[in-house]
């Protein structure tokens, strides 16, 4: 089958998306007060955070204030162990099989939309503690904000459009006040009787630290990502890098105060992978590139931009890709790298470009006919 990613449809598609992600961040404070307005006129609370310390240091004093006493997560942030001591945690899949109550249920949002105060979310593990606990936290990263209501469909599209399912199972979209359902018995009636009232949801809009990051222009694109994950699926070295995505990478780099994640750089073969299946459009290689050059213990800017220099003409060594030429090009750049060298030397094929099987069978266009691109 025909790749999707090759499909001059699908590059204006990329192209649209990145265009719409970029003009987000150019008018990002607008976009943000815009989504805090929309959500208080719906009687919703919004906090700002800016880093994981004030996250934590904000939900304990909520679960005081609430006086909770049983506490669910459905989050990618570990917050168990800094909650054990004030709350009983629930695991999210008991709170969904239990008929109890949850007193406080914080969850991640995977989007939100600026002009209509929509939350939205997409196959969440949990699936019925929207309705189950008495206060809900939802924390929206202000990078996974869109502006437009009318652009929601268009991303959730692209955003599992390389995946088996192609669409999310499960989407649940937070417009108004939500109810809280539970049981109540009255005294004189036998049988159980339903009741319910408005939830408190409290929305912390997150800045997850990214200053740093918004300050450069060239790495304020990795903010453009939608968290589909396809550029962990196609990296051929990612298993050397605790399965670290290159989109990750650039941003824990950008914001590892200690160099700690600077060593995954030695790794990388800036194969372009990742960045040709990448649904925005964010040029990863040359994120990926700069923050190379910017790391002087690990990887030597003179040998970045010699390696850097080789793979941008990797049609041409293609052309004259053989034993004799790999053997020497490897133990060059990655005599000192056996994972790497083992890698290029088992393989068959142009070794100067990363070849990947498609995950589905469907025909790609199918997003393309519901899309509108000017």
């Amino acid at each position: 089958m025909k790749s999707p990613f090759l499909d001059q449809d699908y590059e204006r598609i990329r192209q649209k998306a990145y265009a719409i992600r970029h003009n987000y961040f150019d008018d990002m404070d607008k976009h943000l007060l815009n989504l805090e307005s929309a959500l208080m006129k719906k009687g919703i609370d919004v906090l700002w955070m800016k880093d994981r310390d004030s996250l934590y240091d904000t939900i304990a004093g909520l679960v005081k204030n609430l006086n909770t006493r049983r506490l669910t997560f459905d989050t990618q942030i570990p917050f168990d162990s800094k909650f054990q001591s004030i709350a009983e945690i629930v695991p999210v899949e008991l709170a969904e099989d239990s008929s109890d109550d949850i007193d406080l249920f914080v969850v991640n949002a995977d989007f939100a939309v600026s002009d209509s105060g929509s939350i939205v979310f997409l196959d969440r593990k949990s699936k019925y503690c929207f309705n189950k606990a008495k206060n809900m936290v939802v924390i929206v990263n202000i990078d996974q904000i869109i502006a437009n209501q009318q652009d929601l469909s268009f991303f959730i599209a692209l955003k599992y459009m390389s995946k088996e399912k192609k669409m999310p199972e499960d989407v649940k979209i937070i417009q108004n006040q939500l109810q809280y359902v539970f049981p109540s018995h009255l005294s004189f009636l036998s049988d159980q009787v339903i009741s319910q009232e408005a939830m408190k949801i409290t929305v912390i809009l997150y800045l997850n630290d990214i200053e740093d990051i918004m300050s450069s222009e060239i790495l304020k694109e990795s903010l453009y990502c939608i968290e589909c994950g396809r550029c962990l699926d196609v990296c051929p070295v990612a298993s050397a890098c605790d399965n670290i995505s290159p989109i990750q990478l650039i941003k824990m780099n950008c914001l590892d105060k200690y160099n700690q994640s600077q060593h995954l750089f030695s790794h990388t073969t800036l194969c372009g992978a990742c960045e040709s299946v990448c649904p925005v459009n964010i040029p990863l290689i040359r994120l990926m590139f700069s923050e190379m050059l910017a790391s002087n213990n690990v990887v030597k800017p003179s040998r970045s931009k010699q390696l850097y220099a080789l793979f941008s003409k990797r049609s041409k060594l293609n052309k004259a890709n053989h034993s004799f030429l790999k053997y020497f090009f490897v133990k060059r750049f990655f005599g000192q790298n056996k994972f790497l060298g083992r890698y290029f030397q088992s393989q068959n094929g142009d070794f100067f470009n990363v070849t990947y099987k498609q995950p589905y069978e469907d025909n790609p266009n199918e997003l393309i006919k519901d899309t509108d691109i000017e």
